[in-house]
């Protein structure tokens, strides 16, 4: 028999790269408990696969969105969007740094009923007081702790160099004494450069391990962080941050930019570091050594709250809404209306 017989069909929007990361797998595995996935992967400035969804009754974006006047043509499908924070001026979305623009798209989504799940806070002020179905989570995943070698008073870092924060910007806020080992892995993401560390490389106080790797897969990753003791958070703003979740689940101690997500995750110096430009202090070894119970202990309370909001995922999917239909939104609409007309005759608009 078809693990697939008696169930309905979900469209599940991607971004491409997730493809290899899996980043958007722990959502496919809850929607898999009462839907039959197929997947749409989607790259930039590839057109718009409206004619493949109209076949399905129910839809959900993950990071991905397109503009109104191409979601419009889906009405009446049951839609829902994980939007991630740091991701919302790209992959499709109107400009999000035009007040006005960006009330009229959350006006334009809520008229096609589509709902949001929000993985951060960050987003409820993107989308002010527009009437939206929301749902508020914070992922974690399952803790796996490392046994701490309790003679070690040293820091063991992992350091993954994806082009968004640089060596530069943590290395000044650690004393170089309270160093055992950076495993260090320079793999930057797409249209990004990494570091150029060559003084730290001649730098005898440091010792640097260079990950020859092109890609790490998801168990090798978590077999270098298990070795490791503090975690430098990779990039300035985060969607959710799955490498920092993990990290957390790990209860290493997690170094990183003072923004969303990871903000909202490092509540706590005995958990965290934060800095950003003009910070200039410097880590405390003390919080890292003596707080590894405290921070097991978050991250065990963490998982199992996370294991009671993600049930709440399929009921909220589930719901179908009444669709708001107000004049006063469809001359409003009228404005990116224009403006999307305007792309598309000047040939940046790349959805058709």
């Amino acid at each position: 028999m078809s693990e697939y017989k008696n169930k309905k069909k979900l469209a599940y929007v991607d971004f491409w790269t997730h493809k290899d990361t899996k980043s958007g797998d722990f959502l496919r595995e809850i929607f898999s408990e009462e839907y039959e996935i197929v997947d749409f992967w989607w790259k930039p400035k590839e057109k718009f696969p409206l004619k493949e969804l109209q076949k399905y009754e129910n839809i959900f974006f993950f990071q991905v969105m397109f503009p109104y006047q191409l979601m419009k043509k889906l009405n009446g499908k049951n839609m829902m969007w994980a939007p991630m924070y740091d991701g919302l001026n790209k992959h499709g979305v109107i400009n999000f740094t035009n007040n006005i623009l960006r009330k009229i798209f959350w006006y334009q989504m809520s008229s096609l009923g589509l709902k949001v799940l929000k993985f951060s806070n960050k987003i409820d002020e993107i989308i002010g007081d527009v009437d939206l179905d929301t749902l508020n989570l914070k992922y974690y995943v399952k803790t796996d702790f490392t046994n701490l070698d309790e003679d070690n008073k040293k820091m063991n870092i992992f350091f993954w160099d994806r082009g968004g924060i640089k060596f530069d910007d943590w290395i000044k806020h650690i004393n170089h004494e309270d160093i055992n080992e950076i495993l260090y892995f320079p793999i930057p993401d797409y249209g990004r450069n990494k570091s150029n560390i060559d003084n730290y490389l001649k730098n005898k106080d440091l010792n640097i391990t260079l990950i020859k790797e092109n890609f790490l897969t998801k168990s090798k990753f978590l077999d270098l962080i298990s070795k490791c003791n503090v975690f430098i958070s990779p990039r300035k703003k985060e969607g959710i941050g799955m490498t920092i979740v993990e990290a957390i689940s790990r209860g290493m101690f997690v170094v990183g930019f003072n923004a969303s997500t990871l903000n909202e995750y490092i509540t706590d110096q005995k958990i965290g570091f934060l800095f950003d430009e003009k910070s200039i202090n410097k880590i405390d070894i003390n919080n890292i050594i003596e707080n590894y119970e405290f921070r097991k202990s978050i991250a065990q309370e963490n998982y199992v709250n996370w294991l009671g909001q993600k049930k709440k995922i399929l009921p909220f999917f589930n719901n179908r809404l009444n669709l708001r239909k107000k004049l006063s939104f469809k001359l409003l609409f009228l404005v990116s209306d224009i403006n999307f007309l305007l792309k598309k005759i000047l040939r940046i608009n790349y959805f058709y």
